[in-house]
């Protein structure tokens, strides 16, 4: 199966290798470790499974390109809620709906081959690890944990660039190329229910490996049993399995260990980078002399350090989202609806870095005053968290309230609800209501985290940044006071701030999309086309 993505392949030399030898192994470099030496024990095959740990954060060769990293903020890009404020080079293309319509786009190419590496690097270590000398405990360890990359991989690759998941259907729609082994024939696209039923069968696997063994992770970054339940609610949810996702949740929420923390939002540096935080499930950890450069990393695009990315264009909430927000809840806090009006030792921003209304200061790698003169910008990573609990208190919450089950949907919400907001009482609401109220939750709970355009496509929503402002308001842009600074006058209580920013620079096209429309399916790579003539591409 020769297509886009690099496999692990034996060479004439006999050598073990993926796309990049240095990034596959943490310990060891795979130029130097040959197959066999590979799975002949599971501490060598363990080494395998670091180089996936560090496949999830390995940046590319240039800009924006981060493992996961750039996935979640890709996905955030192409909603509603996370707002660009200024044109700059990177993630314009996201915004506007062009990458992923591209079929020769070198970044989304790049993205949809990071998965790919994980499956093959998975599927060898499947193939091979029971044949290994070494405690079976350690050989469960190690295959649960490449059997939930596998489905992880393909749970990602299936949504954006397959159709949507429609519950009670026969989901024979085109899918993604499941890649359940390390042959290398060419694969058609296996239907939508398909790539589910396996993606479910690989949790299934997972979950009954890892729940057997005693051997604890050696540190966040390693699936565990609550990871792979986790994984499995969001699969389920998607699905439109309510009750099954509410259950996942509920086993994750009261097995885990993960536990709220009161003061996740009361600081700013470490606010969202920092693994000790026991709401924190799975993770990745930053590791500052390994993740050196500048623009692939998350924070360079979601933190205000001394990146020039973030620096020039902070990242801004959906200000229809931030009036929902309750005054008294803490989460309001890390928005700044009159930053231009603050005082600037107020706010977390190097020097010369611009300041928009709206601004986040929830992602904080360092924490900076305005033309600090020590200040020297150069810590560029952090950890950041690829599961947190609270996301599993909102897959119960929403997966309750959608089954009717509309007690126990209050029931999960409200710990955190409460925690977040000390003036909330417990909802009282029903049906749509009640589901709104939790979808608000989650919305600005998990913003910046990668999940809107997810959730709208699972749930086949348009996706709607807002009315434009209506003749005789503040149109946007630097003329009328947008900018670094400045805090813009007579502007429209009901229009969003989309596009108000700079001068405009995304254009009304982008505004709307309906529900449905054929932009809502990534086009698959050309060059995995060319090289996999048996996959077809989705609506041009």
């Amino acid at each position: 199966m020769k297509q886009l993505y690099t496999f692990i392949l034996i060479l004439a030399a006999g050598i073990f290798v993926s796309s990049c030898a240095e990034d596959f192994l943490e310990t060891k470099s795979t130029s130097a470790v040959d197959q066999l030496e590979m799975f002949t024990t599971t501490d060598n095959a363990m080494l395998a499974l670091n180089g996936i740990h560090r496949k999830m954060y390995t940046g590319g060769s240039y800009a924006p390109r981060s493992g996961w990293g750039s996935y979640m903020q890709w996905m955030d890009f192409l909603g509603e809620d996370l707002v660009y404020t200024k044109g700059n080079a990177q993630w314009k293309g996201a915004v506007k709906w062009d990458n992923h319509r591209s079929a020769t786009n070198s970044f989304m190419a790049w993205q949809y081959g990071v998965f790919y590496d994980i499956i093959v690097n998975a599927n060898f270590i499947i193939e091979n690890i029971d044949n290994a000398e070494g405690p079976q405990e350690d050989k469960d360890h190690i295959k649960g944990q490449a059997m939930a990359y596998r489905a992880f991989s393909h749970f990602y690759l299936v949504q954006p660039w397959g159709k949507r998941y429609e519950a009670g259907k026969e989901n024979k729609q085109d899918g993604i190329v499941l890649k359940l082994s390390t042959s290398l024939e060419n694969q058609p696209r296996s239907s939508v229910e398909d790539v589910y039923k396996s993606i479910n069968s690989d949790l299934d696997s997972a979950i009954m490996l890892l729940d057997r063994i005693s051997i604890k992770r050696p540190d966040i970054t390693h699936i565990n049993v609550h990871v792979a339940r986790s994984l499995k609610a969001r699969v389920l949810l998607t699905q439109g399995r309510w009750l099954e996702a509410a259950k996942m949740a509920e086993e994750v929420i009261s097995k885990s260990g993960a536990k709220l923390q009161a003061n996740t939002y009361d600081y700013k540096q470490g606010r969202m980078c920092d693994a000790s935080n026991t709401e924190w499930i799975w993770a990745k950890i930053g590791y500052p002399e390994l993740e050196t450069g500048t623009l692939i990393n998350f924070f360079s695009y979601i933190s205000n350090t001394n990146v020039s990315y973030n620096r020039n264009t902070p990242r801004a909430i959906y200000n229809l989202l931030y009036d929902k927000i309750s005054d008294t809840d803490v989460r309001k806090s890390i928005w700044l609806p009159d930053a231009p009006l603050m005082d600037k030792t107020d706010i977390a921003i190097p020097p010369n870095g611009n300041i928009f209304k709206w601004m986040s200061q929830k992602f904080i790698v360092d924490s900076p005053y305005w033309n600090t003169a020590s200040y020297a910008g150069n810590l560029y990573t952090a950890d950041l968290a690829y599961i947190r609990l609270p996301e599993i208190m909102l897959i119960a919450a929403e997966a309750y309230a959608r089954a009717g089950e509309y007690a126990l949907a209050a029931d999960a919400l409200y710990p955190l609800a409460k925690i977040r907001d000390p003036q909330y009482e417990k909802s009282t609401k029903t049906g749509e209501e009640l589901i709104e109220e939790i979808m608000i939750q989650r919305r600005v709970e998990l913003w910046g985290e990668g999940f809107r355009f997810l959730d709208l496509k699972r749930l086949n929503l348009p996706l709607d940044r807002g009315p434009k402002p209506r003749e005789g308001y503040n149109q946007g842009g630097a003329k009328n006071n947008w900018k670094n600074g400045k805090n813009p006058t007579n502007l429209d209580p009901e229009a969003s701030n989309y596009n108000m920013y700079d001068d405009q620079p995304f254009g009304e096209t982008y505004r709307y999309i309906e529900a449905g429309d054929k932009r809502w399916e990534f086009l698959i790579p050309k060059t995995e086309l060319d090289r996999n003539p048996l996959a077809t591409q989705n609506p041009v």
